[in-house]
């Protein structure tokens, strides 16, 4: 016995593929019907559309249930594999400018158990010794906002994190213009 897209692994779906053939036909009738205009068949369009959407995406869920995200398998059901966005990587460190000019809040991800925040910057060009970082102070907050920086100009800055266990390194150096 053959199920879906030919594929003997896919006998029993979850929605027949005579009633998937009969959505995608009142689909595309509906489509045709609905380029004409008139508000009924803009309304007849939308449910087919809504019908075929909800059982594509339950044969969908079918093939995926019983190929065990086996991508060989997903393929010979006649689906393709599709990639889920990876979520987006915040970064460790960010800026951004305050309310007034030569102000800039810093943000740092919060890290569990953290004590004091220790923030640097260095002006205009990124140093490659500890004496070039200037010390902007310490919080207790993954956060601050500096004061009273050059407008228009070029800061490097970093963050590193004391914790009961010691002091971390500094975090990779962002730099941002100031404004």
């Amino acid at each position: 016995m053959l199920g879906v897209g030919g594929n003997p692994i896919f006998v029993t779906p979850d929605i027949p593929l005579n009633d998937l053939k009969r959505s995608t036909d009142e689909l595309e009738n509906s489509f045709l019907a609905a380029q004409l205009g008139g508000k009924e068949n803009t309304a007849r369009l939308h449910k087919a559309e809504a019908t075929w959407d909800y059982q594509m995406r339950l044969e969908a869920r079918y093939v995926e249930r019983i190929a065990a995200f086996d991508e060989a398998i997903i393929l010979s059901s006649g689906f393709s594999v599709s990639r889920q966005p990876a979520p987006m990587q915040k970064p460790e460190l960010s800026a951004s400018n305050g309310d007034l000019s030569g102000s800039v809040l810093l943000h740092r991800h919060a890290v569990a158990g953290a004590k004091t925040y220790l923030w640097q910057y260095c002006h205009d060009t990124l140093s490659q010794t500890e004496e070039g970082w200037t010390n902007a102070g310490f919080t207790t907050k993954a956060s601050t906002l500096l004061m009273g920086l050059d407008p228009v100009v070029r800061y490097w800055f970093r963050v590193a994190v004391v914790t009961k266990d010691g002091t971390s390194a500094y975090c990779d150096p962002i730099m941002h213009v100031v404004v």
